[in-house]
């Protein structure tokens, strides 16, 4: 073989290497939590929008907050639009979980219920927008709105199952946009679902950030959480007025934005 075929031939051996690795076949060493994607082109995965609502039982403006919050959560359906109602400051039904994140949201700022956040630091609503329901409602739904209309950069998968009386939570969160993110944590919220306004999504516990390495495009993050929470046999769930449900999501713990959210009956 002629030595300018032998470098011709070694040139489209070269491209047809880095094409492969351009594809994601070949990747560099990973510690086992990412899958590449072959596939990266970035897809457009509907927002789910988080709602966090802080009360507390004394507080004479919250019913109205809640009614508002409540009613749009009925509307839109979790698909869309999940509602968390996280009390505060010994009312009976706070957590010291839920007044710390209410002292990491707001810090040395001014505190004061009910304070809404949408998508955690995205949009703050602090009080009431006008002594009206229907303006509140608007308020809200307004924002809400907003927050759909943005696609969201990561897509979240997820599942529940019991073992010896303990709820374990798996899944995976995947980039789906076409830049690396960074800063990120997944979470976890549980709460109870009852019938009384209120406590109509009220949380009885928050789980820890699990910090996620720099997620590139297309790449996903597995985690996995095992919540210290008390729970009734499937059998008995028809007679409890009460049920739990489970909320997973992922925030930048530098911004305070939250990304995307799931929930899990």
């Amino acid at each position: 073989m002629k030595t300018t075929q032998k470098i011709s031939i070694s040139i489209i051996l070269i491209i047809f290497l880095l094409g492969l690795a351009g594809n994601g076949i070949f990747t560099l060493g990973t510690l086992g939590v990412f899958a590449q994607n072959i596939d990266s082109t970035p897809k457009t995965v509907p927002r789910v929008v988080l709602v966090e609502l802080f009360v507390q039982e004394d507080c004479l403006t919250c019913p109205t907050a809640e009614f508002c919050l409540e009613d749009l959560a009925w509307e839109y359906g979790t698909s869309k639009f999940i509602l968390v109602q996280e009390h505060l400051w010994g009312d009976g039904y706070d957590t010291p979980e839920t007044n710390a994140r209410y002292n990491w949201y707001v810090g040395d700022g001014k505190k004061g219920t009910p304070d809404v956040f949408i998508n955690g630091l995205t949009k703050r609503l602090q009080g009431l927008a006008c002594d009206c329901v229907e303006g509140n409602y608007e308020c809200y739904k307004d924002a809400i709105e907003k927050e759909l209309t943005r696609p969201s950069l990561l897509e979240i998968f997820a599942s529940k199952t019991i073992s010896e009386y303990k709820y374990i939570i798996e899944g995976t969160i995947k980039n789906v946009s076409d830049t690396p993110l960074k800063d990120l944590a997944v979470c976890g919220m549980v709460g109870k679902e009852g019938d009384e306004s209120g406590l109509y999504n009220y949380i009885q516990g928050i789980f820890p950030f699990q910090n996620m390495p720099t997620l590139l495009p297309g790449t996903t993050f597995s985690f996995k959480f095992v919540p210290e929470i008390s729970f009734i046999q499937e059998s008995e769930i028809n007679e409890e007025k009460d049920s739990l449900y489970l909320v997973i999501f992922v925030q930048n713990t530098e911004t305070k934005e939250i990304l995307q959210a799931l929930y899990i009956e």
